[in-house]
This record gives C-alpha cells, sequence and structure tokens, in this order.
C-alpha cells in the first residue's frame, strides 16, 4: 500500500457515509489506487433504498472522480433493515 492509499481510504469510505448508509461491515481498501468494496452495506430505516444497483453505480461514479483512484472492485452485498 502507497502511503496515499490511507488518505483515498478514508476519501472513499466518506462517499458512503454522505449517502446515509450503514457502513459498520463495509470493508475499504485501496492499493495502487484501485478500491477493493467488499462486506455489506445496509440503508436505514430512515433511508429506504428502493434500487441498490442504481444506489451503488451513484457511489461508484463519485468514487471515479476522487483524484488517485484508478479503479473499483465492487463486492458488496446490500439489505435494508
Amino acid at each position: 500500500m502507497r502511503p496515499g492509499d490511507a488518505l483515498l481510504k478514508r476519501k472513499v469510505r466518506s462517499e458512503f457515509i454522505k449517502r446515509e448508509l450503514i457502513t459498520e461491515q463495509l470493508e475499504v481498501q485501496v492499493i495502487h489506487g484501485v478500491a477493493y468494496l467488499s462486506g455489506d452495506l445496509r440503508g436505514t430505516r430512515a433511508r429506504k433504498i428502493r434500487d441498490w444497483k442504481h444506489e451503488l453505480a451513484i457511489i461508484e461514479s463519485t468514487i471515479m472522480t476522487i483524484s488517485g483512484i484508478r479503479g473499483i472492485d465492487n463486492r458488496i452485498k446490500c439489505f435494508d433493515l
């Protein structure tokens, strides 16, 4: 992992938090500019997600705008409460 990858990891995780998603079981790693996403992602009781594919597409497109991110490997499982 490069020194800048830790900063990128925090930036990637913050994109999920901005969308008001529960990220307790979300794993985020950034290695050489590639964001590896895995684990469970949940909507809140107040914010039900109707279309997880669309929600993840929005988040992925936002992550790709972060300077230093070259790609995404998304293996997230999504659930609602």
